[in-house]
């Protein structure tokens, strides 16, 4: 690769971490069972993206392709929380935040997702 092609792509590639979002998964890795198999889940998101922190965020934990809305941590930034059903027969149980927000762009703000990585939620117990 030359020179020119390397400064070109080097660019991009700094732009393109830059907006890369991250997450605090603040839910318990194990919670213990509980009689109404109604279980907490909580997450920071942090992103870089110029105008995507509003009041318009929605935030999301997705469990089985089924999402369940989480609302906004009073006195917080960007931290969301709610809770969701697992059934009493499941011991490990993946998830995953999803997030959706707007950020500006000509004419209009332009609507996008950010998905979380996926993560373990441990149910200890007999099912």
């Amino acid at each position: 690769m030359n020179l020119t092609k390397l400064f070109s792509v080097v660019p991009l590639v700094g732009v393109l971490v830059g907006c890369a979002p991250s997450y605090v998964n603040l839910t318990p890795r194990s919670v213990p069972r509980r009689a109404t198999d109604v279980y907490p889940f909580e997450v920071e998101w942090k992103t870089r993206r110029t105008g995507a922190n509003n009041a318009a965020v929605r935030a999301y934990v997705v469990i089985d392709d089924q999402l369940y809305p989480l609302a906004r941590v009073p006195n917080t930034e960007n931290r969301f929380e709610g809770s969701a059903p697992i059934s009493a027969n499941r011991v490990n149980v993946p998830y995953k935040f999803k997030l959706d927000y707007q950020y500006p762009g000509l004419p209009e703000r332009i609507a996008s997702s950010d998905w979380s990585p996926e993560y373990r939620l441990t149910l200890p117990g007999q099912p």
